[in-house]
């Protein structure tokens, strides 16, 4: 797992540093640049192509540095599918590597490679981040806050993750839209006041969009924002209180490429407000803080499934109720789907503590459908 913490940096030359951020993003744009042109994303291949170029434009830029410019720009480049040029700002964050900055947590002291040589910056850390100062350091971002002449080290920390073990209690968790989260402990978290607060900032923004002024504008960014604060804080103390339940596993769908692939209707404005990655994160970073595991399965037959015998049948599921046609079983869909879930989540951990004992994440996927026999809850 890994983690970032995010210090105040104090330089002894700000301008070198200045200088630097210039170079860097004009390495990085010259890579994105012949990338985009060239519609590769191949790191060797823009390496041989611009390397020589860009020394020769800003030789003072050090190697080590204009290479993870050139990554960064590849990666951009991967992520869109060179579909997109990828820009980037004058002052927009450096990334580093070991071999171009040294950081001593513990002593608050770091030596920053530059275009003028290397220097030092002091920085404090706050007590909140000193549990991660005893985990492998993995790298560096460093970024320049403009407006006021203040930079930021952004250091990234990595732990081995917590490992599955064979006594594990697991929880299955279904997330919806009309309820936030199912749990299969019978846990239920409604969305009903989730709903009613975005209506609220749903008709504030229609009546400022209206307006179109400048004044309209700049309120109607503020309320968008204080509609995403708001989202975020729910998923967090809700995160916080399923991680919390005295169970050592999490299981959770996959749900990649959910607006795309299901048949929602292209209106449907609350899938598109969805945030079950959001919540999927936050579950997942405060479970490892425990200790915890989280896995991740197919979605695929957890809400046609009987929970007792095992049937699948879409006619099954009505709404929000489920009623089994073959054992007349009968509960509320969405902790039917987690308890299915569940099933599924132990049935893969149990092959993944046989045969993965590495954890590879690529083996928590099943597109298979359930067996036909259930453990009954």
């Amino acid at each position: 797992m890994i983690r970032s913490i995010k210090v105040k940096l104090e330089v002894s030359n700000p301008d070198a540093l200045i200088d630097t951020f210039k170079a860097y993003n004009y390495a990085y744009s010259v890579s994105a640049q012949w990338g985009y042109d060239n519609q590769t994303a191949n790191k060797i291949r823009n390496h041989n192509a611009t390397y020589e170029n860009i020394r020769k434009e800003v030789p003072e830029l050090p190697s080590s540095l204009l290479q993870c410019a050139r990554d960064c720009a590849c990666e951009s480049l991967k992520s869109n599918k060179c579909k997109i040029l990828p820009k980037r700002k004058q002052f927009s964050a450096m990334r580093y590597n070991q071999r171009v900055i040294t950081v001593n947590t513990l002593k608050g002291i770091a030596t920053i490679a530059t275009v003028k040589g290397r220097i030092k910056a002091q920085f404090k850390v706050p007590d909140c981040y000193k549990q991660y100062l005893h985990w492998n350091l993995k790298s560096s971002t460093i970024i320049y806050q403009r407006t006021q002449r203040v930079f930021y080290l952004s250091i990234q920390f990595e732990s081995p993750d917590p490992e599955l073990q064979d006594d594990a209690i697991y929880l299955g968790i279904d997330r919806g839209l009309k309820n936030i989260a199912v749990c299969s402990d019978n846990s239920f978290y409604n969305s009903a006041h989730v709903r009613d607060v975005k209506r609220k900032y749903g008709r504030l923004k229609s009546q400022l969009q209206s307006k179109g002024t400048a004044s309209a504008k700049r309120k109607l960014k503020k309320v968008a924002d204080a509609e995403k604060r708001f989202m975020t804080d729910v998923n967090h103390c809700l995160a916080k209180q399923i991680v919390h339940k005295p169970y050592t596993v999490f299981v959770m769908e996959d749900l990649t490429g959910i607006r795309d692939i299901a048949n929602w209707g292209k209106n449907n404005k609350w899938l598109h407000q969805w945030s079950f990655f959001q919540l999927e994160q936050f579950i997942e970073y405060k479970a490892e803080n425990l200790g915890k595991v989280v896995l991740y399965v197919e979605p695929a037959y957890t809400s046609q499934t009987c929970s007792r015998c095992g049937e699948i049948k879409k006619s099954n599921r009505k709404g929000l109720t489920y009623k089994c046609s073959s054992c007349h079983f009968e509960l509320h869909a969405d902790l039917n789907a987690s308890r299915n879930i569940v099933y599924k989540g132990k049935s893969l951990a149990n092959r993944l503590l046989v045969n993965q004992p590495n954890g590879n994440p690529e083996f928590l996927q099943s597109s298979k459908p359930l067996p036909q026999k259930l453990v009954e809850f």
